[in-house]
């Protein structure tokens, strides 16, 4: 079975969406006040998610606050080659770490605190480039989620868009032989799709489930009135 992608299973995936979600706060905000907030917690809580994975990566959870001899010392007992530090992508590691630090540790004149949106942008897309490199230097799968991009921003609290049904290849809901799949989204269920019997049905789910835009909380399979799949979700939002 493929991996779910979009269902957050780890404290650093759930970091994750919300290093998305307040990068697109700063491009939605209406005034520079609101707009740099967004773009500190853009910063801060990149860094912190870098932090986890190069702990998760070279397996060492002393990685912090000595990031870059703890770095050097936990590829040194992986037996890999040393970091150059002084080049490409390591040293995007560094400047990031820089950035992060001005907004923690410093006292800055208020005229720098206002920012500009393109900052977060950047500061995210070189945040997965470093770890995308990390886990590339260890010679280890790249959590899928990692390439996540998309992020709504605000949450308008409407129930949104047209919960439509597709039937396939001829099936009716009211044919007990027929596969319905169905989604629940603020505490209602919706049935998305209806399979004719022997279908693929877990390829359709979890297409769904790596596709939907909007922030399901369950899907279950049903034939013949039973409920033969289901899975319970965490999308940001859903609940």
């Amino acid at each position: 079975m493929n991996e779910i992608v979009r269902h957050i299973d780890s404290s650093e995936y759930h970091l994750w969406t919300d290093v998305l979600h307040a990068c697109s706060l700063s491009r939605q905000a209406n005034n520079s006040w609101d707009r740099s907030s967004y773009i500190r917690w853009t910063i801060i809580t990149g860094w912190t998610v870098l932090e986890m994975l190069f702990r998760e990566a070279l397996e060492d959870e002393k990685i912090g606050y000595s990031f870059k001899n703890d770095v050097n010392l936990a590829v040194e007992r992986l037996g890999l080659p040393r970091i150059n530090w002084g080049e490409g992508v390591w040293q995007v590691v560094l400047s990031l770490k820089e950035q992060r630090k001005i907004y923690v540790h410093t006292k800055i004149d208020q005229v720098n605190l206002f920012l500009e949106a393109q900052l977060a942008v950047k500061y995210v897309d070189d945040v997965r480039e470093c770890i995308t490199a990390v886990y590339s230097y260890v010679h280890k799968p790249l959590p899928k989620w990692i390439n996540i991009k998309d992020d709504t921003g605000w949450d308008n609290g409407r129930q949104g868009g047209i919960h439509a049904t597709i039937e396939r290849q001829g099936a009716t809901s009211d044919n007990p032989l027929s596969v319905i799949i169905a989604y629940t989204y603020k505490g209602r269920e919706h049935i998305t799709e209806v399979l004719p019997e022997g279908a693929d049905y877990i390829k359709v789910v979890l297409k769904l489930i790596n596709t939907i835009k909007i922030a399901i909380n369950e899907v279950k399979v049903y034939q013949g009135g039973k409920v033969i799949w289901e899975r319970s979700l965490m999308f940001r939002g859903s609940f």
